[in-house]
Protein backbone atom coordinates (compact mmCIF):
# COMPACT_ATOMS: atom_id res chain seq x y z
CA UNK A 1 0.00 0.00 0.00
CA UNK A 2 1.32 3.12 -0.92
CA UNK A 3 2.30 5.92 1.57
CA UNK A 4 -0.53 8.03 0.44
CA UNK A 5 -2.90 5.13 1.32
CA UNK A 6 -1.45 4.64 5.01
CA UNK A 7 -1.62 8.32 5.81
CA UNK A 8 -4.96 8.48 4.95
CA UNK A 9 -5.92 5.38 7.04
CA UNK A 10 -4.05 6.33 9.83
CA UNK A 11 -5.75 10.08 9.95
CA UNK A 12 -9.00 8.69 9.65
CA UNK A 13 -8.88 6.11 12.15
CA UNK A 14 -7.03 9.22 14.37
CA UNK A 15 -9.92 11.51 13.93
CA UNK A 16 -12.84 8.58 14.05
CA UNK A 17 -11.98 6.43 16.07
CA UNK A 18 -13.80 3.22 15.85
CA UNK A 19 -14.95 1.81 19.62
CA UNK A 20 -14.07 5.22 21.46
CA UNK A 21 -15.49 5.77 24.29
CA UNK A 22 -16.45 3.86 27.88
CA UNK A 23 -18.58 0.58 28.93
CA UNK A 24 -20.77 0.90 31.50
CA UNK A 25 -19.26 -1.97 33.39
CA UNK A 26 -15.67 -3.77 31.73
CA UNK A 27 -14.69 -6.86 33.37
CA UNK A 28 -11.39 -5.53 32.51
CA UNK A 29 -9.32 -2.38 32.26
CA UNK A 30 -5.90 -0.07 32.51
CA UNK A 31 -4.64 3.15 31.41
CA UNK A 32 -1.29 3.25 29.70
CA UNK A 33 1.10 6.12 29.32
CA UNK A 34 4.06 6.44 26.84
CA UNK A 35 5.65 9.55 28.10
CA UNK A 36 8.43 9.76 25.03
CA UNK A 37 6.03 10.92 22.42
CA UNK A 38 4.92 14.18 23.14
CA UNK A 39 3.90 17.12 20.49
CA UNK A 40 1.67 20.17 20.46
CA UNK A 41 -1.48 18.05 21.02
CA UNK A 42 -0.11 16.14 23.37
CA UNK A 43 2.66 17.27 25.55
CA UNK A 44 2.31 15.40 28.50
CA UNK A 45 2.85 11.62 26.01
CA UNK A 46 0.37 9.72 24.37
CA UNK A 47 -2.46 8.01 26.91
CA UNK A 48 -4.81 5.23 26.33
CA UNK A 49 -7.39 4.18 28.54
CA UNK A 50 -9.03 0.78 27.52
CA UNK A 51 -12.06 -1.04 28.85
CA UNK A 52 -12.63 -4.49 27.59
CA UNK A 53 -16.43 -6.68 28.16
CA UNK A 54 -15.12 -10.47 28.33
CA UNK A 55 -17.51 -13.70 27.16
CA UNK A 56 -19.11 -15.60 30.38
CA UNK A 57 -16.39 -17.61 30.73
CA UNK A 58 -13.63 -14.63 30.20
CA UNK A 59 -11.74 -16.00 27.60
CA UNK A 60 -13.25 -13.63 24.36
CA UNK A 61 -13.19 -10.39 24.13
CA UNK A 62 -16.85 -9.45 23.32
CA UNK A 63 -16.50 -5.34 23.48
CA UNK A 64 -13.89 -2.62 23.81
CA UNK A 65 -13.54 0.68 24.04
CA UNK A 66 -11.05 3.14 24.43
CA UNK A 67 -10.29 6.91 25.23
CA UNK A 68 -6.69 8.81 25.35
CA UNK A 69 -5.30 11.57 23.25
CA UNK A 70 -1.64 11.59 21.76
CA UNK A 71 0.19 11.40 18.43
CA UNK A 72 -1.57 10.26 15.02
CA UNK A 73 -0.18 6.88 15.24
CA UNK A 74 -0.94 5.89 19.21
CA UNK A 75 -4.74 6.55 18.82
CA UNK A 76 -4.96 5.07 15.69
CA UNK A 77 -3.40 2.50 16.58
CA UNK A 78 -5.80 2.18 19.71
CA UNK A 79 -8.86 2.29 16.61
CA UNK A 80 -7.44 -0.73 14.57
CA UNK A 81 -6.67 -3.10 16.91
CA UNK A 82 -9.44 -2.62 18.89
CA UNK A 83 -11.68 -3.38 15.92
CA UNK A 84 -9.02 -6.54 16.01
CA UNK A 85 -10.13 -7.27 19.26
CA UNK A 86 -13.45 -7.81 19.72
CA UNK A 87 -14.63 -11.52 19.31
CA UNK A 88 -10.70 -12.72 19.53
CA UNK A 89 -9.50 -14.76 22.61
CA UNK A 90 -7.70 -13.00 24.86
CA UNK A 91 -4.87 -15.67 24.93
CA UNK A 92 -4.27 -14.75 21.32
CA UNK A 93 -4.59 -11.05 21.52
CA UNK A 94 -1.71 -11.68 24.36
CA UNK A 95 0.57 -13.06 22.12
CA UNK A 96 0.28 -10.08 19.09
CA UNK A 97 4.00 -9.11 18.50
CA UNK A 98 5.34 -6.07 16.90
CA UNK A 99 4.97 -7.92 13.24
CA UNK A 100 1.17 -8.05 13.83
CA UNK A 101 0.66 -4.66 15.28
CA UNK A 102 3.12 -3.42 11.58
CA UNK A 103 0.69 -5.29 9.20
CA UNK A 104 -2.42 -3.93 10.83
CA UNK A 105 -0.85 -0.36 10.47
CA UNK A 106 0.57 -1.26 7.02
CA UNK A 107 4.26 0.24 8.01
CA UNK A 108 7.68 -0.91 9.47
CA UNK A 109 7.87 0.85 12.52
CA UNK A 110 10.90 1.70 14.36
CA UNK A 111 10.57 0.92 18.72
CA UNK A 112 9.83 4.54 19.07
CA UNK A 113 7.27 4.40 16.90
CA UNK A 114 5.70 0.52 17.67
CA UNK A 115 5.28 1.91 21.56
CA UNK A 116 2.83 4.76 20.27
CA UNK A 117 1.05 2.31 18.15
CA UNK A 118 0.96 -0.84 20.30
CA UNK A 119 0.07 1.47 23.54
CA UNK A 120 -3.28 -0.23 23.42
CA UNK A 121 -1.97 -3.41 23.28
CA UNK A 122 0.59 -2.98 26.38
CA UNK A 123 -2.74 -1.52 27.87
CA UNK A 124 -4.85 -4.93 27.40
CA UNK A 125 -1.52 -6.80 28.44
CA UNK A 126 -1.85 -5.23 31.46
CA UNK A 127 -5.31 -5.38 32.37
CA UNK A 128 -5.04 -8.88 31.98
CA UNK A 129 -2.54 -9.72 34.23
CA UNK A 130 -4.29 -6.93 37.00
CA UNK A 131 -7.38 -9.11 36.62
CA UNK A 132 -5.82 -12.49 37.05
Amino acid sequence: MDDKLVQEMLGDHSRNPRNYGELQSPDIEAEMTNPQCVGPTHPDGDRVSLQVALSDEGNIVEAVRFTGDGCTLSQAGASLLSEQMVGTAVSEIIEWDNEYIEERVRMELTPSRLQCAELVLTAFRQAVEDHD
